[in-house]
């Protein structure tokens, strides 16, 4: 059985049994994760080795002209692919993310050091740092200066030796792909939803419909275009090794047989001289090492992957996406994914996804490499014979058509994708669905503050909760996500949660009252409440009002503003000088002097409530809160962002408020909150509240083995 027929038994023995089984073969990934680590661990030195040979082996003149002449047809070649995906890419279809709210902020990462990045200052530390397009460079220059070498005769045998050992490595690692996809295709599908694989179709339909646009008119037409030769005549010729390549999976194995079509066609148009028959037989190998449009296409699953994962790209993204992935396209996509995946802080599980979706759509790639060999084989022969023609009738006919062709295939993508891709639930529905992972203790949630009591009872607060068997816990009842109350009136949120474990582990009752920062002391003193409960942050000049337990979080400051300003707020020198901006705190003037730092001449306004800067338009031009804070909101209110400075990031203390003076209920609260972070409930419930766990089903997923067998519960 031949080696793509068992991994396609794999791919579909693996999403069977992931149906089968669901989320209990969700371990299966780390098999998958040491299949990739294999199959990934020779490309690096077989990338230098293999473009050193290639390079090596040519002749200087020929070297010369190929470098002029050939450079420029490829980045011709490149330009209109990554043109071609990025258009494709508007296809995506606008839906709207099914999770509570986006993954807190990470902090503003390090710019990248394109000194670094591009430029091999040590090779060894290009290799052991995946610094893809340093080491293309290395390699490539190498290659070149050996061209002249005297002796290269001897060195050439050595890197071939070298090649042919690690292309067998390869190999051997290449046979273990049916297990590993078998691997990761059951984790996938064991864990991942209806809705997600839904979406998966958007990757694999753009993908197949924009090959067949460019491999049957784009770049065929591009060589009737400026060579003469007819479109049809192109198609005709390189049939058989189109689709000997769609067969095998493999563009390496018609070389031969693409040298001998492209002779054939230049001889029958009079074209093919001695010169011409060696630039041929060069090209074909040579342009084998070289980025192609079945690599190329790649780029679009990493488009993609922004898209599932809901990541924003900026413009400055999309550029650094087109550079950096032709340079690291050099080498395998194996490589070049995770690295991509990571310049644009994409989840990197996202390539596991891209592993099984390459099973699927492989061959049309490796179509596409083909086409590629095929283009540059005939339109680099004509270059370097100076036999390409540039007449504009042609070439605007050609840019006509293919203008329309590109459009056509946005428009009926979207067309196909708004009816077969699942909508996610809506904003309202999602939060209105929202509960406690376990209400653990029967608690009444009050919407009103109940009177004070005439005189406390004697002895100390913790006796008097004792004693009354009830512990009452101060709430903000709008402040996503630590306290809140979704729409059919239920009182959800991180420290709604926690007070609930905090009334199950001292064997009370539980009641919520509502606070705000103007009352919270007289609540706290009269025993209105006995500790507040709702991500308040520790700031000095609120122990005048209460005293803190120890901190159970901690929370970076971020700004929340319109979501089309998002990016001149991460660096205040974007912002005009002198401008107006009305910054709003939420009750404290705590970090007044950090915003007047960042942002002269700010008028500050003091609000009661985050809800009030979204729900008062021109209250205040931002909003400082948490990060964590904030992307809940910004769930709640999507035409807003979180922006976290670019520079001098601030984190800060939540802790829970008690009365002032007692040292023994705070001691209580702080000695239980470290027994909380010592057996990971605030991690857990931190994972729920603020990572977007709180919008995903509680009950596993469908699987054969409990829903329809009822092997498991």
């Amino acid at each position: 059985m031949s080696l793509s027929s068992r991994i396609f038994i794999g791919l579909f023995a693996g999403i069977a049994t992931g149906l089968f089984f669901g989320e209990i073969v969700a371990d299966l990934k780390v098999f998958g994760d040491v299949f990739i680590a294999l199959l990934q661990m020779t490309v690096l030195p077989y990338i230098m080795v293999s473009l050193i040979a290639g390079f090596g082996r040519m002749k200087l003149d020929q070297a010369k002209r190929l470098a002029v002449r050939g450079s420029l047809l490829l980045l011709v070649i490149w330009g209109m692919a990554l043109l071609l995906i990025f258009a494709a890419s508007l296809a995506f279809p606008d839906l709207d993310t099914a999770s509570f709210f986006s993954a807190v902020q990470p902090d503003a990462a390090e710019p990248t050091n394109l000194l670094e990045l591009y430029v091999p200052a040590n090779v060894f530390y290009s290799l052991s740092n995946n610094l893809v397009p340093a080491v293309v460079l290395f390699s490539i220059l190498l290659g070149v200066a050996l061209i002249s070498v005297d002796y290269k005769s001897a060195v050439l045998p050595i890197v071939d030796g070298i090649a042919e050992a690690l292309s067998r490595i390869n190999s051997a690692m290449v046979q273990l792909t049916p297990y590993g996809i078998f691997a990761i295709a059951a984790a996938a599908a064991g864990t991942m939803t209806v809705e997600e694989l839904g979406r998966v179709q958007v990757y694999l339909v753009t993908y197949i419909a924009l090959s067949a646009v460019v491999t049957f008119w784009v770049f065929p037409g591009l060589v009737a275009a400026i060579s003469g030769i007819p479109f049809r005549e192109v198609l005709t010729t390189f049939r058989d090794p189109l689709v000997t390549t769609f067969a095998t999976g493999n563009q390496f194995v018609v070389l031969p047989l693409i040298a001998e079509k492209c002779k054939e066609l230049m001889r029958k148009h009079n074209r093919l001289g001695d010169d011409e028959e060696s630039a041929i037989d060069i090209i074909v190998p040579v342009s084998f090492n070289f980025p192609s449009l079945g690599k190329l296409l790649v780029l679009l699953f990493v488009l993609f992957a922004a898209w599932f994962t809901d990541t924003s790209l900026s413009l400055g993204d999309h550029f650094s996406l087109a550079i950096n992935g032709v340079l690291s396209l050099f080498g395998s996509i194996n490589v070049a994914v995770p690295y991509l995946l990571d310049e644009l802080r994409i989840p990197a599980d996202m390539f596991q996804l891209f592993l099984v979706t390459g099973v699927i759509i492989g061959r049309f790639g490796a179509t596409l490499a083909a086409l590629h060999i095929i283009v540059i084989s005939i339109l680099g022969t004509l270059a370097l014979g100076g036999m390409l023609r540039f007449e504009a009738r042609a070439l605007l006919r050609y840019g006509a058509l293919t203008l329309l062709s590109c459009v056509l295939l946005v428009g009926l993508l979207r067309g196909y994708f708004a009816v077969f891709v699942p909508e996610s639930p809506q904003r309202d529905a999602v939060l209105a669905q929202i509960e406690l992972m376990d209400e653990r203790v029967p608690a009444v949630v009050r919407t009103l503050v109940p009177d004070a009591p005439s005189t406390l009872p004697p002895g100390s607060r913790f006796d008097a909760i004792r004693e009354a068997g009830v512990l009452r816990v101060g709430y903000r009842p709008a402040n996503l996500p630590c306290s809140f109350m979704t729409d059919d009136g239920e009182l959800v949120g991180f420290d709604v949660e926690m007070a609930h474990v905090l009334a199950e582990d001292l064997a009370l009752g539980l009641e919520f009252v509502p606070f705000d920062y103007a009352n919270l002391e007289a609540l706290l003193s009269t025993g209105q409440i006995d500790v507040a409960m709702s991500c308040i942050a520790a700031l000095p000049e609120r122990f005048a009002m209460a005293g803190f337990s120890k901190p159970y979080l901690d929370l970076h400051l971020a700004l929340i503003v319109p979501d089309h300003e998002r990016a001149r707020y991460r660096d205040p020198q974007n912002l005009p000088k002198g401008e107006d901006l009305r910054i709003a705190l939420v009750g404290s003037h705590y970090f007044q002097s950090r915003v007047h730092r960042y942002f002269p001449g700010a008028q500050i306004v003091i609000i009661d409530g985050a809800e009030d800067f979204f729900t008062q338009p021109g209250l205040a031009d931002a909003v400082v809160l948490s990060a964590e804070e904030g992307s809940a909101y910004t769930f709640r209110y999507p035409k807003f962002s979180v922006a976290r400075p670019s520079t001098g990031g601030v984190s800060f203390p939540a802790a829970y408020a008690v009365p002032r003076g007692d040292t023994e209920l705070r001691t209580l609260i702080s000695s239980w909150v470290d027994l909380k972070e010592r057996d990971g409930t605030i991690d857990a419930l931190f994972g729920y509240w603020f990572h977007g766990g709180a919008s995903a089903p509680r009950r596993p997923r469908w699987s054969v083995i409990r829903d329809v067998l009822g092997w498991v519960d």
